[in-house]
């Protein structure tokens, strides 16, 4: 065994054994879930008294949560926007006592980027609850089946992106801000030959992902952060196995590969050819991309694991067909904001509220909007919008995600998400809006002089990656096919992550589909025919219940290409 293996051996096995705590720790919270809950707001207000915020809403005078109810009033993002510049700048207890190890940044509405603080404490539950729980539900996965546990490095799909404030603090995303509070035991971890996760900004991250990946016969675990990324990635694979096997060969990196090259330098340099790898490598593909490939590359395959609920679920079983009978973790459920939830077990969907991570409220979705509730006072198959407090500095933060209720694991709620609202589609995570649908219907409508009377978005899984799609119903004299493309640019400009995920192949390129005539006439008279008041008939945008499905779906005309 070289040194390099022996560390992964040791690192491994007490990631295992870190996971196998947490794991206990979700049981013995979810006996009472409330009291974790609250004893967490009683510690982060009592610790965020002196900061701004805490002054500002008298944090000393909060003695119950009917007090901080009173105190601070629910709120979003732009609450925050001009005190979390203060600290970008390097102002400290200004909503946190803690510091501020770097900044989360998302999209934001309309692609207005939103920066989120992170802290060693709002990462805790992360380091907890995603790779170690993970890890130890595979070994105790492979235990059941009376099969011994192999510790060896995983592959990570997502990529990073390596920006920086002015004085060096991360402005990234969840995993990398962790990263670099413990990226020096990654090349033990993960087949990556640095210190850091592969770079979109480095060029063709998903050949770095792969060239070291598929070097390493020892890969026990796959992680990405959404299953749509997978599939995506697969097909990458599909496209360019010779060319990576080629390299692993001769211990190189083809010129036609995207790279910095101040990168390839620095790789190439730890490159050796492995001809008998290369050999091995070759004849797996060669066999084809069915139910056994991954096993066959990697036989100590453990688990997969990435977010596969709500609209990834057909991007799962496309997974599948690769991974065959290896089982999935379906992860968590978390933002940029706090980690909200975790599977604790495999291939079930369903995620145990973390009680530990962050304080919450629920509003009932559609119910009365003025009644919070605690995680206490939920009900078994019923939707919430969700609230938190986070460690992090923020306050009774509208997340604006819908979750279901769906069971309980002793007295903690069993949740899975629905939707965020006002969200229609979230295929690779650009979260691509109904405003942008809107707003991209009315730029094409403004760019031609015409009126589209009627349309709709709805995701298309039937190819891989999955694609947007827009029907239409209208007399609008348009050449859909070559607007195509021009709707496409306008997706980009309503949604900033579009392009960008289009660029990496993560979604497929738009199609334009014609509704046949009186479509959505008929659809409004159904549901007239059915008691519904034809002034509260909504006009049809996406396709998000199975009835609309089913009846949008069965009247397409023949399709644009």
């Amino acid at each position: 065994m070289t040194p390099h293996r022996a560390v992964t051996f040791a690192l491994m096995n007490i990631m295992v054994l870190r996971g196998q705590l947490s794991l206990r720790r979700m049981k013995a919270m979810a006996r009472d879930p409330m009291k974790v809950n609250e004893r967490l707001l009683k510690k982060i207000i009592r610790s965020n008294r002196g900061t701004d915020f805490g002054k500002a809403h008298h944090f000393d005078q909060i003695h119950s949560l009917a007090d901080y109810r009173r105190n601070v009033p629910p709120s979003a993002y732009e609450d925050y926007a001009d005190d979390i510049e203060r600290t970008k700048k390097g102002e400290k207890n200004v909503l946190t006592s803690k510091r501020i190890l770097g900044y989360s940044r998302t999209s934001g509405s309309s692609g207005v980027p939103k920066y989120i603080p992170a802290t060693r404490a709002s990462l805790k539950a992360y380091v907890n609850y995603t790779w170690t729980r993970a890890l130890a539900l595979g070994a105790a996965e492979l235990k059941r089946q009376g099969k011994r546990y192999h510790p060896g490095r995983g592959l990570f799909l997502s990529p990073a992106t390596n920006d920086r404030l002015p004085d060096g603090r991360l402005c990234s995303n969840i995993a990398e801000i962790g990263a670099e509070q413990y990226g020096a035991v990654y090349p033990y971890v993960l087949a990556l030959p640095q210190r850091r996760l592969f770079d979109v900004n480095d060029g063709d991250y998903v050949y770095s992902v792969y060239r070291f990946g598929l070097s390493d016969p020892s890969v026990t675990f796959v992680f990405s952060v959404f299953f749509s990324l997978n599939v995506a990635q697969i097909a990458y694979l599909k496209h360019n196995w010779r060319m990576i096997v080629d390299d692993i060969e001769k211990g190189s990196i083809n010129p036609r590969v995207d790279m910095k090259p101040a990168l390839r330098r620095a790789l190439e340099r730890r490159l050796k050819p492995m001809p008998e790898r290369a050999k091995y490598l070759r004849r797996q593909f060669e066999q084809g991309f069915d139910e056994s490939l991954f096993l066959r590359i990697w036989p100590n395959l453990t688990f997969v694991s990435a977010i596969g609920n709500a609209s990834f679920k057909p991007a799962a079983e496309l997974t599948r067909r690769v991974v065959g009978s290896v089982p999935f973790d379906f992860s968590i459920y978390g933002a940029s904001e706090a980690l909200i939830a975790c599977c604790y077990q495999l291939e079930c969907t369903d995620m145990q509220l973390l009680a530990d991570s962050c304080f919450y409220e629920f509003v009932e979705y559609n119910g009365d909007q003025s009644r919070f509730l605690t995680l206490d006072q939920l009900e078994q198959g019923k939707r919430y919008e969700i609230l938190i407090t986070n460690q992090a500095g923020l306050y009774r933060y509208r997340l604006k995600d819908v979750i279901e209720v769906r069971g309980w694991r002793d007295r903690c709620p069993l949740i899975a998400f629905s939707f965020r609202k006002g969200q229609l589609f979230n295929i690779a995570g650009e979260k691509f809006s109904e405003e942008d649908a809107r707003n991209t219907v009315e730029m094409l409508e403004r760019a031609h002089g015409v009126h589209i009377d009627h349309w709709l978005f709805y995701q298309d899984d039937s190819i891989a990656p999955s694609r947007y799609v827009l029907a239409v119903e209208s007399e609008a004299d348009l050449d859909w096919e070559a607007c195509i493309d021009e709707l496409e640019d306008y997706m980009g400009r309503c949604n900033k992550r579009y392009p960008s995920q289009r660029s990496k192949q993560f979604i497929s390129r738009l199609a334009v589909r014609r509704q046949l005539p009186g479509t959505h006439d008929a659809w409004k008279q159904a549901l007239i025919a059915q008691g519904a008041p034809a002034g509260q008939v909504k006009p049809v945008h996406s396709l998000d219940n199975d009835q609309k499905r089913e009846f949008f779906l069965s009247r397409l005309a023949q399709e644009t290409k």
